[in-house]
């Protein structure tokens, strides 16, 4: 009697268990292409990028209408959403530089050689079923302090319903921010379509 007393609650108990949470990235699992001719891109470092507050934890937040912000217990980053980016843009520049970022190293943030790039994430919108945007405003400083560009950029995928759909277009959209800065950090110019000062 006992026993199956006990393996009852067993089975009733498994059955309030909340599922476990699922974990995403914004690192794309797609090799990017590599830009054109990239052997002469001075060493780079990636500084810590910002994101607004209100998104930067571990659990993903949606919006939906009229302002409300949904988070998604149940939905989370492997990290939080600043450090995710940081990894995930850093990626896409080695895939298309065909060399990494140094700020890991003892002397790429002060080395006066290393190109300084700077990213400020002022909106990361994930709207279930319909969209998802991110706008930055980023900055790369060259060596020698007299050439730096400063640039915004405004990026939209469409996507369906779901979390993956709303992750997919979030990486579309890093690995299109990734794209133009590698374009910037070879040619020394704005990229194509983007205004910078």
């Amino acid at each position: 009697m006992m026993r199956g007393w006990i393996a009852a609650s067993c089975v009733v108990l498994g059955g309030c268990a909340s599922a476990p949470p699922q974990y995403y990235t914004l690192s794309s699992p797609q090799p990017a292409q590599a830009v054109a001719d990239a052997s002469g891109v001075a060493p780079y470092a990636l500084n810590a990028v910002t994101v607004p507050a209100q998104v930067d934890r571990d659990a993903i937040v949606a919006q939906q209408k009229e302002g409300l912000m949904l988070l998604l217990n149940d939905d989370r980053w492997t990290a939080p959403l600043g450090a995710q980016l940081q990894t995930a843009l850093s990626q896409g520049l080695e895939a298309r530089l065909g060399t990494p970022p140094v700020q890991n190293l003892a002397f790429g943030a002060r080395d006066s050689k290393v190109t300084q790039v700077f990213v400020d994430v002022q909106r990361f919108d994930m709207v279930p079923g319909q969209y998802v945007a991110l706008s930055a405003a980023w900055r790369v400083q060259f060596p020698g302090a007299k050439l730096a560009l400063t640039c915004f950029s405004r990026l939209t995928q469409s996507v369906d319903i779901g979390v993956s759909a709303l992750v997919l277009g979030q990486q579309r959209n890093v690995q299109a921010l990734s794209q133009q800065i590698a374009q910037t950090l070879m040619r020394r110019s704005a990229p194509s379509g983007v205004a910078c000062q």
